[in-house]
């Protein structure tokens, strides 16, 4: 049962941006509600509606992947993977203007509501949210919607999102050399970590980058080491 929360957005704007009119507004409230500021008032964050949305999203990605490419298994979950990872999902929040209605202290507003990580976050539990309010149907075209998928330009997305983790490892490979990540360094507030990460070849310590998200950082040292090579 989710818990009613008496401080209200602006529905109808939101809703606006949206493209979407809720039947239950507590679902939208609860999806805007950062998990700061459910501590701060002891009410329900998005942490939940997130977990429920990001599993929508996956089978919602997934569902149109099977019906418009042939690929085998694994290449279809790289393609997954590309369209729907952290940058792109926060990409969608600043089109649609939604993260100054993010429900966090004002205090940290400036902090959180830029980072990547929680605009992503806010995604998934808005798509929870439409899931639960209407149906799956409506709730993967939403998100499909949103993310600018079709056939055309899912391949353009897939095409223009490099991989350059793949990348070095087959580059170094044909080199017998073998490639790992550390993480060096882990700091910040337990609701904004940041991610030192360093690359090591064949044992030999390389580039360092630093992200909210690891997996961001590993592609950024990986490129940075590509772009060293002279392969970028």
């Amino acid at each position: 049962m989710i818990e009613k929360i008496s401080l209200t957005p602006d529905f109808e704007e939101i809703e606006k941006k949206l493209g979407y009119k809720f039947n239950d507004k507590n679902l939208l409230v609860v999806a805007l509600t950062h998990t700061t500021f459910a501590n701060l008032t002891k009410t329900e964050s998005n942490q939940r509606l997130e977990f429920l949305g990001d599993a929508v999203l996956s089978v919602a990605v997934a569902e149109f992947l099977y019906n418009n490419f042939s690929d085998r298994e694994g290449t279809l979950s790289k393609m997954r993977a590309s369209l729907v990872d952290e940058q792109n999902l926060s990409k969608v929040i600043d089109k649609m203007k939604l993260k100054s209605h993010l429900r966090v202290p004002e205090g940290e507003r400036e902090e959180l509501e830029n980072l990547a990580s929680v605009k992503a976050d806010l995604f998934e539990a808005i798509l929870g949210a439409i899931f639960l309010d209407s149906n799956f149907h409506t709730a993967c075209g939403w998100c499909l919607n949103k993310l600018g998928i079709d056939k055309n330009n899912a391949q353009k997305k897939i095409v223009a999102k490099k991989d350059y983790k793949s990348m070095l490892q087959e580059y170094l490979q044909a080199q017998g050399k073998k490639v790992k990540y550390k993480l060096i360094k882990e700091e910040g507030k337990p609701h904004i970590r940041e991610y030192t990460i360093q690359i090591f070849v064949d044992g030999e310590g390389g580039r360092v980058a630093t992200n909210t998200s690891k997996k961001v950082a590993e592609m950024e040292v990986a490129r940075l080491t590509l772009k060293d090579k002279g392969i970028l």
